[in-house]
């Protein structure tokens, strides 16, 4: 992923969001830009300028990331297949392997190879670009806030190390979190998807999401974003990410694939 400016470039390629969808099994690398019309397509008319902007930028991060994760798991099936046809993988590929359950906080010790692949399928798999966009929008007002354009956090992230994070101004008098910071929006992006495919509180989220990929449907998000309630402290926070999905038509974004190529 390529930075100048602080822009992103890449080429885009419009596909049904569709579990089946893989990457075209090169690694992903260097992506080229040049003149994007990220909203050619697409119904935008009602959104704002700003809206836009933050879509802009933080959409190409969101879909980028989906795409690594959907190369990770095609690896991974491959070697499910390989493992079931063999009956051994090499030390290479259980090297790949236990690199890979170590990313997602996954124990390998005393387990069977295909049942650490098993689990490593719940974890490795994409999250919808219209949720990250309304859990980003939701926890940065769009990107305005202070945490979003001073520390790039756009997710609301919290942390208890004072070597990561900021305090927030308005917290709680005995509370002790801070608020996440990052170099990047990328950064943030990918602790997001990390934390939304490893932590514990959000063990229905893959749960459900397993459900979906073995139905070849992942059409229905409002069904997942029921499963984030733990992610804010709002008991409406549910209802409030879906209404931005909703009114704002991010929904339609699920379609955008992110193409790479290798340099």
């Amino acid at each position: 992923l390529k930075e100048e400016s602080g822009r992103i470039f890449v080429n885009i390629k419009p596909k049904p969001l569709n579990p089946s969808i893989i990457s075209n099994g090169q690694t992903p690398a260097e992506i080229n830009l040049s003149d994007l019309n990220i909203f050619k397509n697409f119904d935008v008319q009602n959104l704002s300028k700003a809206k836009l902007e933050f879509i802009e930028t933080v959409l190409p991060l969101i879909s980028y990331e989906n795409q690594k994760i959907l190369f990770d798991r095609k690896k991974i099936l491959s070697l499910r297949y390989s493992l079931l046809d063999n009956n051994t993988l090499n030390n290479q590929e259980l090297t790949y392997l236990r690199k890979v359950a170590k990313k997602y906080k996954i124990q390998t010790h005393d387990k069977h190879k295909i049942d650490l692949i098993n689990e490593l399928l719940v974890s490795v798999d994409i999250i919808p670009n219209s949720i990250v966009l309304a859990q980003a929008a939701n926890e940065s007002g769009w990107g305005t806030s202070r945490f979003a354009k001073e520390y790039n956090a756009i997710f609301g992230e919290y942390t208890y190390d004072f070597t990561k994070g900021v305090i927030p101004l308005n917290r709680e008098e005995g509370k002790k979190h801070l608020v996440k910071a990052f170099t990047s929006y990328n950064k943030s992006v990918e602790s997001y998807f990390k934390n939304i495919n490893t932590h514990y509180a959000y063990n229905d989220f893959r749960s459900l999401r397993k459900i979906m990929r073995e139905k070849n449907n992942f059409s229905n998000v409002n069904l997942l974003v029921q499963t984030l309630d733990s992610y804010a402290e709002d008991r409406q926070y549910v209802k409030i990410i879906n209404l931005i999905i909703k009114v704002n038509k991010l929904y339609q974004f699920d379609t955008i694939i992110y193409n790479h190529s290798q340099s």
